[in-house]
């Protein structure tokens, strides 16, 4: 006799159902969750805000700090020779008690250059407190005549300054030719022509008895300087090489031209071996 299985009471269908403990779900409590990860939150939210304050706070003084420690205290000047302390410090303005960090350079920089004394010219910062200035000033070479008015010139054809008493320590010769007529109508220097006589000059640095002896240069023909040498109205053309070995051959048959020659007003040196002597009856004689 076959026994009829037993139901399971709340079971539907009567089969058997076990838990499987691996199937149990876990005993979430949503609501105490989001208050803890509300409260996670707050507290970072402080934190951050705690770490804002306090940054700020730490800045503030350090600015503090180095405002008084980084003002500028001192202006070191170098190089300068013509361009007096007073007139840089005039030029560069009042930058003491700024920041080190805030002044412009580059403005300061500027504002040298306005020195026709000053070629180029460096700024640096110094920490803590001082600005360099080191200054290269203009050269020089000649004293230009335009017109009736004397110049002196550097190398490039810049007029530094009207050449008066002041410069009476300059032994520079007189420069004539290097005026042109500029586009607004009046007359600047030609910067070939400033060259040519910087060239020149620079040719009889290592000759310095040569450069002593030299009264007058004359560019006004492109290319070919003219000189007097003290003490000698002869005119020398020289052309634009051999400087050197031109005044040389000169020097060494002047005494003979002189002989055979009543009253020479020049000699052209740029052919060589042919020296061309002319006398001012415009007799001309060839050496």
């Amino acid at each position: 006799m076959s026994e009829t299985p037993t139901r399971r009471r709340g079971i539907p269908g009567g089969a058997a159902s076990v838990a499987d403990k691996r199937f149990r779900r876990p005993d979430v409590r949503p609501a105490k969750r989001r208050r803890f990860n509300q409260r996670l939150w707050r507290l970072l939210g402080l934190g951050v805000i705690l770490a804002v304050l306090v940054t700020g706070g730490v800045l503030a003084s350090s600015r503090v700090v180095d405002a008084r420690l980084m003002a500028v205290d001192r202006v070191v000047v170098q190089g300068n020779q013509r361009v007096s302390v007073q007139e840089i410090f005039t030029l560069i303005g009042d930058v003491r008690g700024q920041s080190l960090l805030l002044v412009d350079l580059e403005q300061v920089r500027a504002r040298l250059l306005d020195s026709q004394w000053v070629a180029s010219v460096a700024v640096r910062r110094v920490l803590p407190s001082t600005i360099d200035v080191r200054i290269v000033e203009r050269e020089p070479v000649a004293i230009a005549r335009l017109g009736q008015q004397l110049y002196l010139v550097d190398g490039t054809g810049v007029i530094i300054d009207d050449y008066g008493p002041q410069y009476a320590d300059f032994d520079l010769p007189i420069a004539d030719g290097m005026a042109v007529v500029l586009d607004t109508g009046g007359s600047g220097i030609d910067p070939a022509r400033a060259q040519l006589v910087a060239r020149f000059l620079s040719a009889l640095a290592a000759r310095p008895e040569l450069r002593r002896s030299i009264s007058q240069i004359d560019v006004s023909v492109g290319g070919n300087v003219a000189v007097l040498l003290n003490d000698d109205p002869t005119r020398l053309y020289l052309g634009d090489e051999q400087f050197v070995d031109r005044l040389r051959t000169y020097l060494e048959i002047r005494q003979t031209l002189m002989e055979r020659m009543d009253d020479i007003e020049s000699v052209d040196l740029r052919y060589g071996a042919n020296v061309i002597a002319r006398n001012r009856n415009d007799r001309t004689q060839r050496q």
